[in-house]
This record gives C-alpha cells, structure tokens and sequence, in this order.
C-alpha cells in the first residue's frame, strides 16, 4: 500500500471504528493528510501519522507501529531538564543513573516543546515512556555519567533485549509476600505462580503487589487475587463502587478483526476451559455486527468472596501501569484492606479492547470499547487510577526502591 492509501485507511478507522470516534471524530486529520505524499521518507511518515494520533491522547491504546523497526533498549524519566536513563540493555552504551542532556544537540526543553503532541499534555513525571516514542526519531544523546563525564552515544534501534523476570514472588519476612508482575498477558505464567505460593497467599499476614510498568493484558489474570484484598465473607461487588458500563463499537470491520483475532489466537482447537468465552464473545458478535455502539455489562468477579488473610495488602504502582494493570489497581483500590502506593498509573483505560490492523509493515492498533463514566466525568485520561500514598519520582529512585521501603517501615512500625 502506498502512503497515502495508509493514511486514508487509517483517517476512516478513526472516523468510524476506533471507540474515540464518538468523542473526536476523525480529529484533526486534514492538515496531516496534506502532508504525505508516497515518496517521502519512511521515518518521516511514521513520525507524522503518530503525530496525529497523539492528538487523541489515548496513549498506548492507539498506535501505528512500525514492524521493521527493533528496539532503542532504554527507558528513561525526565526530571527537571534531564532525562534520566532508568533502565539500558548492554548493547546500547548507556547504563542506569546516565543523565542524557540533549538529544541530537538540542536541550531537552527544546526537543520536547518541538515534540508536544507525544506527551498529550501530561507533567514530566508522567512522559517517561512517550520519551522512548520521540527517540525512535532521533540519532545520538549528549550523556553524563554519574562522576560528571560528558560523552556523545549512537541510538541503535536493534538493542538485544536483557533477561528480565515478569513475574516473580518472595518471602520478605515470615508474615509478608511479595507479588510482582510486570504485565497480566500470559495467564497460565501467571496462574503457576499462584499455585507456587498458594500456602504463602493463604496464611501471610501483609501481601505486597507490585504492578509497576505493568504493561496489561488480561484482567481474568488478576482475579484470584481479588480474594485475597477484600474482607472475610464479603463480596467483590459490595465494595466496588458505582460502575459504568462500557459499550462497544461493533462496526462490521471491527468484528471481522475481532473474529480474526479469535482464530489467530485458538486455531481450530479452542482449549475446553476457554471455550464458554469463545461462544460467548461469537454469540456477542454475531448478534451485534454492524449496530455500532452497543452497551455491555461485564459481570466478571461480582462472585468473589474476601477472605481473612491477609490482614493488610499493598498495591504499588506508578505511570507506566496501562491497561488490565490500571484495571487490577481499581479494583483492589475498593477494599478497606489496601493501600495503594507510588503514583496515578498510565490513564487509558478510558478506551479499551483494542483491534489491530495490518498495512505491510506498518501495524495499527486503535480501541473498539469506550468507558461510559467518561460521559460523567469520571474518566482517568491524564489522571490515572489515583494512589492513597503518593510518592513523587525522583533520581534517587534509580538505585533504590522508595515505595517499598515506605511499604516496609509501615509494616514493621505496626
């Protein structure tokens, strides 16, 4: 497909399919369609459509990505004029605690008031991850390094990704456990280590979960832990408060992907324990193809029952929670049994269940399901799931873990 013919296709899902539709229309699209012609650069074209997309402010939710492209390794945070490099994989020359203060010879300031719509009008503390979005198109960064030594390092865009564990737990005292995932996208993962520290869940007096930089996936990953953060014998949805429904945009493309992606993921042998939700979800489809905009009601959880342990849970979060990760923090954020501490995760659950679209190497990923709440005021979009203990980010969280700690000396002072 030509560059023009991309963009058109990507102007009407976002007319009619992406669930921001009612809201934005197609936005502001006319000033960038003039803008693209078939023989421009192909960075150029990437640069320009997702700066159109940003205008949304949906982020994460709604994205073109580029396929041919590999990864910068790096994940940083701006503090003041910097961004601090927080995490680098070997190959990239950087290393955690590096300051970079400029970016192809331009101040950080510069740079970032020349690439405003990437940060859709979030403070500094909450651009971290769209900083990796606006290096994609950048060559080299100006870096000091902790003794003050100021060197010039290559972006590379193939970085060989280190091991990192995504979820893990462990015993940090006979009376508390700690939980961490790093998303909720890999169910049977996530269920295995459930069934490893079942004792530990069942009888721990504080349960810590940490949901930092969870970058979502499935919400049935996080329902046996619902359990756990509510009081004995009471129901998840005696506590849950006033929810709105969500609706559905179920254009005939959209069902047709969502079919795709239903066959992709299962083949034609559905696994016996997920095949009530296959005929639910193609019994949903098929009844509702092309209507549009359908409310939906999801019953999910309203059965779980709390239990007496543990006494205390700890929910620790931050900017880079998306998606099932903000869910599972709203969620447990109803108990009187937790605490939720760090900072208001990312803010996109506003828009969910999302579809993608395939133009050659270029992959479109836009929302099919729209939070009513947002008709009442109630939408996270620049907010985020808010915390009970806020924690601001600062460089010193680099080499040390300030939400833990707190979580810690609030335990033992107990």
């Amino acid at each position: 497909m030509t560059y023009t013919e991309i963009f058109g296709e990507i102007i009407e899902i976002m007319r009619n399919d992406s669930a921001t539709c009612k809201d934005y229309g197609a936005g502001d699209y006319e000033k960038y369609k003039e803008q693209i012609s078939d023989d421009m650069d192909r960075m150029t074209f990437l640069h320009l459509v997702l700066d159109y997309l940003f205008t949304f402010k949906v982020y994460g939710h709604l994205y073109l990505g580029d396929t041919s492209l590999g990864s910068r390794g790096l994940a940083v945070m701006r503090y003041e004029d910097v961004l601090y490099v927080k995490r680098a994989n070997k190959d990239t020359g950087l290393t955690a605690g590096d300051m970079i203060i400029a970016i192809d010879s331009r101040s950080i300031p510069e740079i970032a008031e020349k690439e405003k719509n990437f940060f859709m009008g979030e403070i500094n503390e909450r651009q971290g991850d769209m900083w990796y979005d606006v290096l994609k198109f950048y060559n080299t960064v100006t870096v000091k390094d902790k003794d003050g030594k100021v060197r010039e390092v290559e972006l590379i865009h193939n970085s060989k990704a280190d091991k990192q564990e995504k979820y893990t737990y462990k015993k940090l005292s006979e009376d508390t456990l700690y939980l961490m995932f790093r998303d909720f996208a890999d169910e049977e993962a996530i269920n295995a280590i459930y069934d490893e520290c079942r004792q530990e869940l069942d009888s721990c007096k504080n349960l810590i979960v940490d949901v930092r930089q969870n970058g979502g996936g499935a919400d049935a990953a996080f329902y046996p832990l619902l359990k756990y953060a509510y009081p004995e014998g009471v129901s998840f949805s005696e506590y849950e408060k006033t929810k709105y429904p969500i609706e559905v945009n179920f254009t005939e493309r959209n069902c047709e992907e969502r079919l795709e992606l239903l066959k992709n993921l299962f083949g034609d042998h559905v696994p016996e324990e997920a095949k009530p939700m296959m005929d639910k979800m193609l019994a949903e489809l098929e009844a509702n193809r092309g209507k549009g905009f359908v409310i939906s009601i999801d019953e999910e959880g309203a059965d779980i029952i709390g239990t007496s342990t543990p006494e205390r849970v700890f929910v620790i979060t931050d900017e880079g929670c998306y998606s099932s990760g903000e869910a599972f923090v709203e969620a447990m954020a109803f108990s009187p049994k937790v605490e939720v501490v760090g900072r208001p995760t990312g803010g996109i659950i506003d828009y969910s269940n999302c579809n993608m679209v395939s133009f050659d190497d270029y992959s479109l990923i836009y929302p099919t399901s729209r939070d009513t709440r947002i008709d009442h005021g109630k939408g996270v979009s620049q907010k985020g799931v808010p915390v009970d203990h806020y924690i601001p980010w600062t460089p010193e969280c680099i080499d040390k873990d300030i939400e833990l700690e707190y979580i810690l000396n609030k335990i033992s002072e107990e």
